[in-house]
């Protein structure tokens, strides 16, 4: 073959090994990048989850619906979509979403309950909260201190059915997602317009306290 020929030819072989090689660069990239950025979400999402105690009322938002499963029978009474966020010192609490449910467990969980409550039935509030600590020191905080009801019934942190050791220490960069779980025992669910969630203070490693309580309004 002529000198001119096996130059064509050698041109030709690298054009198209170049052309494949950017092909191939071009389809599976996007690809790659797409997959890690998934794996990235759903890694470092946290979400809230039913409770081992009571029946799923995970997607549950409205008003006299009811649910039934092998924890009991759940019935929503009051919703409130609030999605509001405050800060304390270092702290970072967002009050996502509260429920107000009545709530007849299965029978095998009724003695667990007699320890919160003497009826067989209740009402109960459920509130989806998240913790960040921003700071740069361990601190001790409760994201519910007490919950009044506009009906003058006032629960506290050691109410808490859930359970879910959302109190206390968080670290610095620490974040938690969860729910707490108070029953009412001398509220009228039916009747129910408004409650307020306090906050505990932030109390440092030194038991010092180093802000203020947060104060939540939740209209029904």
């Amino acid at each position: 073959m002529p000198l001119k020929g096996w130059i064509t030819l050698v041109l030709s072989a690298a054009l198209i090994t170049g052309c494949s090689a950017d092909t191939n660069k071009d389809t599976s990239t996007p690809q790659n990048e797409s997959n890690k950025k998934e794996s990235k979400k759903q890694s470092g999402e946290q979400t809230f989850t039913d409770s081992s105690q009571a029946s799923d009322d995970t997607g549950l938002t409205e008003i006299n619906k009811k649910v039934a499963d092998q924890d009991g029978t759940i019935t929503l009474k009051k919703y409130a979509r609030v999605n509001k966020e405050q800060q304390a010192d270092s702290i970072s609490l967002t009050i996502d979403e509260v429920k107000v449910l009545h709530y007849a467990p299965s029978l095998d969980l009724i003695d667990f309950f007699h320890g919160y409550t003497k009826q067989d039935e209740f009402p109960y509030v459920r509130v989806n909260v998240k913790i960040a600590n921003q700071g740069k020191e361990t601190v001790h905080f409760n994201p519910v201190s007490t919950i009044k009801t506009d009906q003058g019934e006032t629960v506290t942190w050691e109410d808490d059915f859930y359970l879910e050791k959302l109190n206390g220490e968080i670290k610095p960069g620490e974040e938690k997602v969860g729910s707490l779980g108070f029953i009412l025992n001398k509220t009228n669910s039916d009747k129910l317009n408004s409650i307020t969630i306090t906050s505990s203070e932030v109390v440092n490693d030194q038991k010092k306290s180093i802000s203020n309580p947060l104060t939540f309004n939740v209209d029904f």
